[in-house]
């Protein structure tokens, strides 16, 4: 089911939620309508005295669910960017990495750097499209394999040679740490939890509307509030993954990398 929704543009999914909040609302009026229950006679005082207390204890509810929501949205809105982050330094290392190879200066690097752009070429290709999943490819990870050693067997010479060649050491340990916090990132999605939280709050709130006097317009009113409070609850959704949905984290800062990669073999 999930798959279906992020398979949808973001505005129709916030549509999508919107309306079946509202729905929800002219549902539960049609089934107040319909039990017998619901349509004994009481004094005015009596639906008044009713209505403020379950209005009351509503508005309790509807400020608990604002807070889960809000909570909710900081958190992924968070991991979002967190995701954005670390795939823009792993493409930013793997940048670095193939610079300091052109700098090395010495053609048996040259091979090492062929490796390093399959490596980057099967991120975007092989990869990617596999995060959404929440794993990457092991494709992927055993192009790096000749990356890593190579770097290890160079043999540089004293002097500039031998401090780029530290320096590439280095850079091969922070890329393959940074591959590792993309992967990471990949599982980062709220806890059922929050989910049940945000269920629960949303059926207190319906079960209460159901012993409130529902004329037209509290209907149109309740209806309004619970489309609102959906919306909100579809933006946590969109958000919720991070390499899922049309907002999702994109590979566009590999694809530069790569444009640069091939910039400096001209």
């Amino acid at each position: 089911m999930t798959d279906f929704f992020y398979s949808l543009s973001d505005p129709t999914i916030v549509i999508m939620f919107a309306l079946s909040g509202a729905f929800v609302m002219v549902v539960v009026y049609a089934v107040r309508k319909s039990i017998p229950f619901f349509q004994k006679a009481r004094t005015p005082d009596e639906i008044k005295k009713a209505d403020d207390f379950l209005i009351a204890a509503r508005a309790t509810v509807i400020a608990m669910c604002s807070l889960v929501l809000a909570f909710s949205m900081v958190t992924v809105i968070g991991n979002y960017n967190r995701a954005e982050s670390a795939a823009a330094a792993e493409a930013s290392l793997i940048n670095n990495m193939d610079r300091m190879m052109v700098r090395y200066g010495d053609p048996s690097v040259a091979e090492l750097r062929k490796d390093l752009m399959a490596y980057t070429r099967s991120i975007v290709n092989d990869e990617w499209q596999l995060l959404s999943q929440g794993h990457g490819s092991e494709k992927t990870r055993s192009l790096f394999i000749p990356v890593s050693k190579g770097v290890i067997a160079i043999q540089p010479q004293a002097g500039r040679q031998s401090v780029i060649y530290t320096e590439m050491v280095k850079k091969a340990d922070d890329i393959a740490e940074a591959r590792e916090a993309r992967l990471e990132s990949t599982s980062t999605s709220l806890a059922g939890i929050f989910w049940l939280m945000v269920g629960l709050t949303f059926s207190a709130m319906i079960i209460m509307t159901l012993f409130v006097d529902l004329s037209p317009i509290r209907v149109f009113g309740f209806a309004v509030q619970m489309a609102a409070f959906a919306a909100l609850m579809s933006v946590v959704f969109i958000y919720d993954q991070p390499f899922n949905g049309e907002t999702s984290v994109s590979s566009k800062s590999f694809v530069k990398t790569i444009s640069a990669m091939q910039a400096r073999s001209q």
